[in-house]
């Protein structure tokens, strides 16, 4: 499947550019690591975790705390950057899923850095990257991802439904990143379980809210859809109104990472802050 299914875009703005340059590490990726060496570390994987019963599980605030060096409309999030120490504090303090971003040259993380996670986090895990090719997701199983992100802006939905066949026979589902009406119809068409909507337009970093709330009844006209709110989110407030909107779980990370608090501010938007 190597990049058949690429959409033909001119290199206009940064989400072309990293796509771009993702392709070419990913042949370097592959000289160092054969698909074939990739499929046989999946084998020693244990099975990936439920992801669906973590965000499905009704009554309380789901999110997933996003871990990321930095980002390319930002720059630096946090000093003293330590994935695994603020792993640590997501899931002392009621995160629900873990992501961990792994491309290098935007976000200066890397799947080394997922890997320490992973040894330090007894909860589900994000890989967030760019995706596009079947080595990506050997290699997410592999590396121990039990669910893995695609978006849709950038996939056609051929593709994009082949990707997710494979995560499911390895037993690790996707999260369908959308950020308007034809992302959300590609996923429909690719028959995604899991529908994120992305507040923050990648190809220019501009966030607006307006997004979820025009989107969200769209994405829940389909029945026994996970619906996530991703981008943009900073208090309770803001998670009260879209769980009202039919929200299931809600992807935040620059809000955690540049807190001077980590377990607080978590506490607070999960709605259990102390008194």
């Amino acid at each position: 499947m190597n990049y058949v299914g690429f959409q033909i875009l001119k290199m206009s703005n940064i989400l072309d550019q990293i796509f771009a340059d993702k392709k070419v590490e990913l042949s370097t990726t592959r000289r160092n690591s054969p698909l074939s060496e990739i499929k046989h570390r999946v084998e020693d994987q244990p099975p990936a975790r439920d992801v669906y019963k973590v965000l499905a599980k009704g009554g309380t605030t789901r999110i997933i705390a996003e871990i990321k060096p930095r980002t390319p409309f930002k720059g630096e999030l946090r000093r003293g950057f330590d994935a695994k120490a603020i792993a640590g504090e997501y899931v002392e303090n009621g995160a629900a899923i873990l992501s961990i971003l792994t491309e290098s040259n935007y976000f200066g993380s890397s799947i080394e850095i997922f890997q320490g996670v992973k040894e330090v986090a007894p909860i589900p895990l994000m890989r967030k990257d760019f995706i596009f090719d079947e080595y990506q997701i050997y290699e997410s199983r592999a590396y121990g991802a039990d669910l893995f992100l695609l978006i849709a802006t950038w996939l056609d939905k051929y593709l994009m439904r082949d990707l997710l066949c494979i995560g499911e026979e390895l037993g690790m589902p996707a999260l369908i990143e959308t950020h308007n009406e034809q992302d959300l119809e590609k996923a429909f068409e690719a028959s995604a379980k899991m529908i994120g909507i992305n507040n923050r337009d990648l190809t220019n970093g501009k966030t607006d809210l307006e997004i979820t709330r025009r989107l969200a009844p769209m994405a829940l006209q389909e029945k026994d859809k996970i619906l996530v709110c991703e981008s943009g989110i900073h208090g309770r407030k803001e998670i009260e109104e879209f769980e009202e909107l039919g929200v299931h779980a809600f992807l935040i990370g620059e809000s955690l990472m540049v807190s001077k608090n980590i377990p607080a501010k978590l506490k607070e938007l999960l709605g259990c802050e102390e008194s």
